[in-house]
């Protein structure tokens, strides 16, 4: 074993207090026959960080390239007081950083996007490829811009963790969707140009879900917005008075069409409306569901135990929306529907019942009504999306 002398045990004595007091700010300097304490003033920050943050910072987000000038950049120093020496000095704020990163994440982070499916002979296959979706990592990425500020760095890649689709190619196979379940149709007839526009515009929104087994479907969800921007046409109405344009006319045409298939399927209808009056392109009356973004919407749940896939179809004037899934042995039968206390003025009441059997035996029976009032000489009342 080797013993240290004691004049090697006073310098290793002398580095690590030297060392230590150099980050603390004071280096006590001992010797044989006295103790002197010198003071070393430590290196201010504001000066080099000042200077740094004045140049503009370009950030990555993967699709495109965000600069972020010096005016802003300088809102992310803060000064504090330093504890050790009690003077003013400036930092970099994390919490700047990251309020900002907040405040940019909603408009780069995407959702993954299922694999759309449709159904030909007997079988399931991709028409629209899965792809990943994206979320901002906003500690790793606060903590990329702040090495890049102190650094000097002219440009950085923000940090996104990616989320893989639920369906994908790989998976088709294990989603249960093997057999049609059940069919709605509907004829949107001597339709106008504009409402034939919006009806197809509307099909293609709901081509190709999925839901998964207890899933809810919510139409004004897949459905979206209802505006110029994506690609509606307007139609006039009457409110208030005047004559105002409203987007999105024949939507309910669509509704229409899904709220049967979902009947035909024995799916669970969580949420029906009728329309408020009599409208000739749902015959028969009393077997429709009207919607209207935010206010009225149809919903219905998947009650098989796999996946379910909603294929639609546009051939010549008449609308088909089809249910595939795996079936379980039920089967539905309709009731009607049945209109009865009819008036002149063309206000009426309508029902139709439907009734689900599994082998052989009823296990559910459900009524459906409506309560249709006379239709206005002007659409005062009048649901655009009709």
């Amino acid at each position: 074993m080797t013993y240290l002398s004691k004049e090697s045990m006073r310098i290793i004595t002398y580095a690590v207090i030297t060392s230590a007091a150099f980050y603390l700010g004071i280096i006590f300097y001992t010797s044989l026959n006295q103790q002197t304490a010198l003071i070393v003033q430590v290196k201010e920050h504001r000066p080099d960080l000042e200077k740094k943050i004045w140049s503009d910072l370009k950030i990555s987000t993967g699709g495109e390239t965000l600069s972020i000038q010096s005016k802003e950049t300088e809102k992310w120093l803060e000064t504090y007081i330093r504890s050790y020496s009690g003077k003013e000095d400036l930092r970099i704020s994390y919490a700047k950083i990251t309020d900002y990163l907040e405040s940019l994440a909603p408009h780069l982070n995407t959702g993954p996007v299922n694999a759309k499916l449709k159904f030909d002979n007997d079988r399931a296959s991709i028409f629209v490829p899965p792809s990943p979706g994206q979320r901002l990592n906003i500690p790793l990425s606060t903590g990329l811009i702040a090495e890049a500020l102190i650094d000097h760095k002219p440009s950085i890649s923000l940090a996104f963790d990616f989320i893989e689709p639920e369906i994908t190619l790989e998976k088709i196979n294990d989603l249960g969707i093997k057999t049609l379940l059940g069919r709605g149709e509907s004829d949107y007839g001597k339709s106008p140009a504009s409402r034939i526009h919006n009806i197809k515009i509307g099909m293609a929104k709901f081509n190709g879900i999925i839901l998964g087994s207890g899933e809810e479907f919510s139409f004004n969800n897949f459905l979206g917005t209802v505006d110029e921007r994506d690609g509606y046409q307007a139609e006039l109405v009457i409110k208030g008075g005047e004559l105002v344009r409203e987007y999105g006319g024949g939507l309910c045409q669509v509704s229409t069409t899904v709220f049967r298939a979902a009947i035909m399927s024995g799916l669970s209808i969580v949420e029906r409306r009728p329309h408020s009056f009599p409208v000739q392109y749902y015959n028969p009356q009393g077997f429709d569901s009207t919607v209207y973004p935010g206010v009225v919407d149809l919903k219905f749940s998947n009650n098989t135990s796999n996946h379910i896939l909603i294929q639609t179809k546009v051939t010549g004037s008449k609308l088909s929306v089809e249910v595939y899934g795996s079936s379980d042995g039920r089967k539905v039968e309709i009731e009607g529907p049945i209109q009865y206390e009819k008036e002149q003025n063309g206000a009426m009441k309508a029902y139709f019942i439907r009734k689900i059997y599994r082998n052989g035996q009823l296990t559910e029976e459900e009524r459906f009504g409506s309560n249709y009032k006379a239709p206005p000489i002007h659409p005062l009342e009048r649901n655009p999306l009709e």
